[in-house]
């Protein structure tokens, strides 16, 4: 197969060179040397309308719409191609069922909202949850239409400067599954307040804004033609007659127009990003909303192809804290399962585009707020979910956790790492807690906020025990100030804790922290929980014998719900039972410590009926006695 590697091309403004959206579109297949060199391309990629990319058995391809003229000018670039579908209408028409020729259809939008479907519903849920839910105008298009915005938070009214993120979908209105996966998470996030605790937690901790269709115009214009328009990205504003349309995705500001790769000056062209930076309403009305709030952590959806990605677009330079944003989409992995190879960076995973929304973002400039923003590419065709709801569904389910995901990382956000039990000054040194034992605990948290602004400071704690066996005698502690991505412990000040002579070894205790700390001025609370397995302490019943000492009585002692340790004083010498200095445990038939005994009665009501053990045990001397409990 034949390869070419171009090192420079002409610009191609006023070559007709872009789509003629009039005559059939075509899906193909151009085949290039390195997606890592992309940039070679030169301004050929900037007029190419990439969908995807991937490799086959023929190598690495970009995934294209284009006609036959400009296919035709592809090949002559010597660029190898392949066709996929000679007319997408087809394709459209095979996997839908519509016919989008077929002027006579009536308006249907499948599965997907239209922006007339999505208004009505985020107008019914900001009235049905009036105290945590408010609706508003960021901004309006072109064409008169308001871009709506959403606001989740407890005290929704008010600006309470509690930790905030921004989530958007649908800024080209042919990608319609972001503006489907904003939408669940509204609705999943609103029902479960009250019920859930990470929904409600979150609901009362964070300032969430949504916007599902970014651009308002483009949508209605997709899904008003009834399939005709469905591939169109850009907004619908006459930026030069007859030429329509400005991409939002390349009218951001910084590193706008950077080269004609990443996007194109042609208006004609699908790409096309404006006659200057922030030229066009969907950019002013999310740069205006940012400006207005210190979002720490950004997505906004694309499709399609399967990819989680973050900055920089614009060129294959690694970007600030590379390390923590390749940390980020890879838990955006864990929940999605998109491919390794189609997670990271977005100029390697994706291609090259400048003047994108999340490289503005991102960017550290004068008088500009960093967010930390991301991109995922949802794992559909454009329209492959318009008649599928199976995988309408399993696409918002695999991608609605990434949003809580970045939701609960706004800000401080706890998570229990471990619990250790140090029994060197109040107990036996085992490093366990053993029944009967006394020992102090201290516990690893983790801050898991992304932005460095987010340090935990008057970390106040409280720990309790949800199992009554366990006892936490002195329950208030402080941790240290932690910062972002960072763990702390309590090992200054550590919990002191006791476990009931009762308690069973092998027995999982669970334990509940209540935290108090301040994030960027707020006062936050928030529980924990860990566990810890009470000691076994494993005596095998025929080792470390003393010579000459008594073997295990062969009879039985049948109990119920009480065992008098009186009874068995009688094993040992009659100096010793006069002294009392004996010793007393209760073993299980594998050898494991159960309880120690104390004089007079001891309650084994707890303990499952079979056979077991009691050792005494003197200065002098020891014997085991068999005992059976029985209900």
């Amino acid at each position: 197969m034949q390869r070419l590697a171009i090192l420079a091309l002409t610009c191609l403004l006023g070559t007709g060179f872009a789509l003629d959206y009039t005559s059939p579109l075509i899906e193909a297949k151009v085949y290039i040397d390195d997606i890592h060199s992309f940039d070679r391309l030169s301004d050929l990629a900037g007029e190419l309308y990439i969908c995807s990319r991937g490799t086959d058995e023929d190598g690495q391809y970009l995934l294209i719409i284009t006609d036959d003229e400009q296919l035709t000018k592809v090949r002559e670039r010597g660029l190898e191609t392949e066709v996929t579908w000679t007319n997408l209408n087809e394709k459209f028409h095979a996997l839908t069922g519509v016919n989008p020729d077929d002027l006579d259809l009536p308006q249907n939008f499948g599965y997907y909202f239209t922006y007339w479907e999505m208004r009505d519903s985020v107008s019914v849920l900001a009235a049905a949850y009036p105290e945590i839910c408010s609706l508003f105008s960021i901004g309006m298009t072109h064409q008169g239409r308001e871009i709506l915005c959403l606001k989740i938070s407890d005290n929704v009214t008010m600006e309470e400067g509690e930790p905030a993120c921004f989530f958007n979908g649908s800024t080209h209105g042919n990608e319609p599954m972001g503006t489907s996966i904003v939408m669940a998470f509204v609705d999943e996030i609103l029902s479960s307040y009250g019920s859930d605790p990470v929904s409600t937690w979150l609901v009362d901790n964070r300032e969430i804004y949504l916007v599902p269709i970014l651009n308002p115009d483009c949508s209605v214009f997709c899904s008003d033609s009834a399939g005709a328009n469905i591939y169109w990205r850009k907004n619908r504003r006459i930026v030069q007659s007859p030429y329509i349309g400005v991409d939002p995705s390349r009218n951001h500001g910084y590193r706008w127009g950077w080269d004609n790769i990443g996007s194109s000056p042609n208006p004609q062209n699908h790409a096309y990003r404006g006659p200057y930076p922030w030229s066009d309403a969907e950019a002013t009305a999310a740069r205006d909303l940012e400006a207005a709030h210190q979002f720490r952590t950004q997505q906004d959806f694309h499709c399609f192809g399967g990819y989680n990605a973050y900055p920089w677009t614009y060129t294959y330079a690694a970007p600030p804290e590379q390390a923590l944003l390749q940390e980020i989409v890879d838990t955006f992995q864990l929940y999605n399962s998109y491919a390794d190879s189609l997670t990271g960076q977005g100029s390697y995973v994706l291609y090259l585009a400048n003047g994108t929304q999340i490289d503005w973002e991102f960017s550290d400039t004068a008088d500009k707020f960093v967010t930390y923003a991301f991109t995922i590419e949802a794992d559909t065709w454009f329209w492959a979910c318009w008649n599928d709801s199976v995988l309408y569904r399993l696409e918002c389910e695999r991608n609605v956790p990434t949003l809580y995901y970045l939701t609960r990382v706004a800000g401080v956000y706890f998570n229990p790492v471990s619990v250790t039990v140090n029994d060197t000054v109040l107990g036996n040194s085992s490093g366990q807690l053993d029944p009967g034992e006394n020992a102090n605990l201290w516990l690893t948290i983790r801050n898991q906020a992304v932005h460095p602004l987010d340090s935990a400071y008057g970390i106040n704690a409280q720990l309790f025990s949800e199992d009554t066996s366990v006892f936490i005698t002195d329950s208030f502690k402080t941790f240290p100030r932690v910062g972002r991505r960072a763990s702390t412990n309590n090992g200054a000040e550590q919990f002191e804790v006791r476990a009931s002579n009762l308690a069973h070894p092998g027995d999982t205790i669970p334990l509940r922290l209540e935290l108090s700390f301040i994030d960027a001025g707020n006062t936050i609370t928030q529980q924990l929980h860990f566990e810890i397995v009470l000691g076994d302490n494993y005596v095998g019943m025929a080792e470390d014998r003393i010579p000459g000492s008594t073997p295990i009585a062969h009879t039985a002692t049948v109990i119920r719900s009480v065992l008098f340790l009186p009874e068995f004083l009688e094993q040992l010498s009659s100096n010793d039972c006069r002294e009392q200095k004996i010793s007393a445990v209760l073993f299980d038939i594998k050898g494991s410590k159960i309880l120690d005994l104390n004089p007079g009665a001891n309650d084994v009501s707890r303990l499952a009926p079979g056979v077991y053990f009691v050792r005494l045990v003197s200065e002098a001397d020891w014997t085991t006695r068999k005992v059976i409990i029985q209900k």
